[in-house]
């Protein structure tokens, strides 16, 4: 299903003249990474080394490849334009083609009469024709462009829904094409407007109202849990693309305002364990904002999004609750 552009790749790695390339990918693509590996090295002549380690987005690339090879190239995400670029580092979109008109058929019932198209980078060259099946249907349907970070119209990061704001007000519903949930969960909760999805891999169409609910019930406890808390410890991500260091200094300034304390801990890779040594009554995550989300039970207190602790402090209100962006 998966199209790895290996001509392309190849072409850049004799155009740059590297003879040792790390291959980094995401862990549903991992599994082909020693077939591309094979292929490239019979193309170019280079050696080629995987990286084993978790990745998560373009957000997340390795700097570390200096160390042992000449280039990287990451395939599965879009470079963030808005990025320090880096010549040694290339990013290969791995495009799906599907062919999803009977999901848009199941899906076409639950259909609201205008209609925000968003997607991830897998299916963005999807959009052009869901836009056309469902306008011949007759609805009236708008795909948006986000900001510095996002390369395509139409596509949504984990950390990045710009894409939706400049059709929100012109939609009733938005529809998502791609695969999980914590995507059209960021829509909703953000744009107030209700989300379908329709999952080419899983080949359903799902409603994300009642995970909207839940969350939002989980993230209003957790904040309630952290309500009282006198010391905070601010998590800064050192990976590339989500190290925010100017908002915890942010954060930490306002905890004393309020005449709280905050700690600032630097992490790579963040996990439970990593905070045992630390004393603090509630965590702060300025890194990927899936983390406070999709991790909150595995830490034993709460941890809170930078908005999230806004609002524990009394300087924003449950009402302008949104999801937490890395912006461009």
């Amino acid at each position: 299903m998966y199209d790895f552009r290996l001509d392309e790749v190849a072409a850049w790695i004799r155009k740059i003249g590297a003879r040792t390339v790390a291959l980094q990918m995401p862990e549903g693509l991992k599994v082909h990474a020693q077939n591309i590996a094979r292929e490239l090295e019979a193309a170019t002549g280079a050696s080629f080394l995987i990286i084993g380690d978790p990745c998560y987005g373009a957000c997340d690339y390795t700097v570390r490849y200096r160390d042992h090879a000449d280039a990287l190239v990451q395939f599965g995400h879009a470079d963030i334009p808005s990025m320090p670029r880096d010549d040694r580092v290339l990013f290969v979109e791995v495009f799906l083609d599907l062919d999803v008109t009977e999901l848009l058929e199941r899906a076409l019932p639950r259909l609201k009469e205008r209609i925000g198209l968003i997607t991830t980078v897998q299916h963005v060259g999807m959009l052009s024709r869901v836009k056309d099946w469902l306008e011949a249907h007759g609805k009236e349907v708008h795909i948006g462009r986000g900001d510095s970070r996002i390369r395509f119209e139409g596509q949504v990061l984990g950390c990045n829904i710009t894409t939706v704001d400049p059709i929100a007000d012109k939609v009733d519903q938005f529809l998502y094409v791609g695969s999980g949930d914590f995507h059209p969960l960021s829509v909703a909760i953000s744009s107030d407007r209700p989300v379908l999805i329709i999952d080419p891999l899983m080949n359903e169409v799902r409603e994300i109202g009642e995970l909207k609910d839940r969350i939002l019930r989980q993230r209003h406890a957790a904040m309630t849990r952290a309500a009282d808390a006198r010391r905070f410890l601010i998590l800064v991500s050192t990976k590339v693309g989500q190290t925010r260091m100017e908002l915890a200094n942010d954060l930490r300034r306002l905890a004393e305002r309020h005449g709280r304390s905050a700690e600032i801990v630097l992490l790579e890779e963040f996990h439970p364990d990593r905070l045992l040594p630390y004393d603090a009554d509630a965590f702060v995550s300025t890194a990927c904002p899936r983390i406070a989300i999709d991790d909150y039970l595995r830490y034993s207190k709460p941890i809170l999004t930078p908005l999230e602790m806004e609002i524990v402090l009394g300087e924003k209100q449950w009402s302008e609750y949104r999801m937490d962006s890395i912006l461009g």
